[in-house]
C-alpha cells in the first residue's frame, strides 16, 4: 500500500499535466490536502477507510480556525483526490460514494446562522430519541445546545464553566471572555430544568462547596469535555437542519438575532455577548430588516395581505 504523501505527489502531478490547473490552483489543492493530512495523522486514521463520520470529525476539528466557505474548497479539493484514488484502485466505490455525498456546508457572506425556536425543539427532540445515548448524555447534550441558544456564550466560555460559577437562584453564569474579561450570562427556565436534571443525575445538585471547582460538562468518566468534543457534538446536531454553519456559533448568533428581534438594542446585545466594539454587534441587524419587512406585509396597507 502506498503511503498518503506518494499518493499526493501522484496526485498533484495528476492536476498539472493531466488537468492543466495552473501552479496557483495546484497549490489550492495542495493546501487542503496538507490540512487534511495533518487530521488523519493526528487521529491516526486509515485514509482508504474513510467514511462520513471521520470527514464530520474532520469538519468539527478545522471549524474554529476556518470558515463554511474554505471548508467546501477543501472538500472539493477531498472529493478529486478520492476520485483519484478510485480511479488509480487505491480506494473502493463505496469509499468513493462517502467522500462524494458528504454535504457541503452553505454559506452566505458577512450574514449569520440563525435558528427559530421551532428548529432548537428538532434538536432537542433528536437527542432525545437517539438511542444509542444514555439519559445521562442525552440531558448533557441537550444542556449545552440550550446552554449556547439561551446565553450566547462563546465555546470555549461554555467549556470553562465551573460549577462555582452558576448562580441558580438567578440563572447566571461567570463567564471569562476575551482579554480575560469577566462578565454575568444569563440562561432562561427551560435551560435552568436541563441543567438541574443533568447535575442531579450526577449526584451534584444541589450545589455543594466540595464540587465547586467541577466543570460543569463532563463525559462519562467524568473528564472534562474538551473544545473538540463540544464542537463535535453540536455540529453533529445540527447537521440536520438546513443552514449555513453547523458549529457553536450558529447558536450564538441565534440568542443575539432573538434579542434584537425582540426589541433589544445592540449595545445591550453587546455587553451580554462581550463584544469589545460594537462594530462587531451590528451584523444582526439584517434580521431586524427581514422583521421589518414581514411586518409591513401584514400592516402596511400597500402591503401583501
Amino acid at each position: 500500500m502506498m503511503k498518503f504523501e506518494d499518493y499526493k505527489k501522484e496526485f498533484l502531478l495528476f492536476l498539472e499535466l493531466e488537468r492543466g490547473y495552473s501552479e496557483q490552483t495546484i497549490n489550492t489543492y495542495k493546501r487542503g490536502i496538507d490540512r487534511y493530512l495533518l487530521f488523519i495523522k493526528k487521529k491516526k486514521i486509515n485514509y482508504l477507510k474513510i467514511d462520513k463520520d471521520l470527514i464530520l470529525d474532520f469538519q468539527a476539528s478545522v471549524s474554529e480556525s476556518m470558515g463554511s466557505r474554505t471548508f467546501s474548497r477543501i472538500l472539493s479539493t477531498l472529493r478529486t483526490f478520492y476520485k483519484f484514488l478510485h480511479n488509480e484502485g487505491a480506494i473502493d466505490d463505496v469509499v468513493l460514494n462517502q467522500v462524494k455525498s458528504y454535504p457541503s456546508p452553505k454559506y452566505k457572506k458577512s450574514i449569520p446562522t440563525f435558528l427559530s425556536e421551532q428548529q432548537i425543539l428538532q434538536v432537542l427532540e433528536k437527542i432525545n430519541n437517539d438511542k444509542k445515548l444514555s439519559d445521562i448524555i442525552k440531558l448533557r447534550n441537550q444542556s449545552i445546545i440550550m446552554l449556547f441558544f439561551t446565553s450566547g456564550l462563546r465555546l470555549e466560555e461554555l467549556k470553562s464553566i465551573q460549577l462555582k460559577d452558576i448562580d441558580f437562584s438567578k440563572n447566571t453564569i461567570r463567564v471569562i471572555g476575551k482579554g480575560s474579561k469577566t462578565r454575568l450570562a444569563n440562561f432562561d427556565s427551560d435551560t435552568k430544568d436541563f441543567l438541574i436534571r443533568y447535575l442531579k443525575f450526577l449526584k451534584k445538585y444541589p450545589l455543594i462547596k466540595t464540587n465547586f471547582n467541577n466543570n460543569l460538562f463532563v463525559d462519562e468518566k467524568n473528564k472534562n469535555l474538551s473544545r473538540h468534543n463540544i464542537q463535535y457534538l453540536v455540529m453533529k446536531n445540527l447537521k440536520t437542519l438546513t443552514l449555513n454553519s453547523y458549529g457553536p456559533h450558529a447558536l450564538r448568533h441565534s440568542f443575539a438575532t432573538h434579542l434584537l428581534n425582540s426589541g433589544v438594542g445592540l449595545g445591550a446585545i453587546k455587553s451580554l455577548l462581550g463584544h469589545e466594539n460594537l462594530a462587531s454587534t451590528q451584523i444582526y441587524t439584517h434580521v431586524s430588516l427581514g422583521k421589518l419587512q414581514e411586518t409591513i406585509k401584514k400592516s402596511h396597507p400597500r402591503g401583501e395581505k
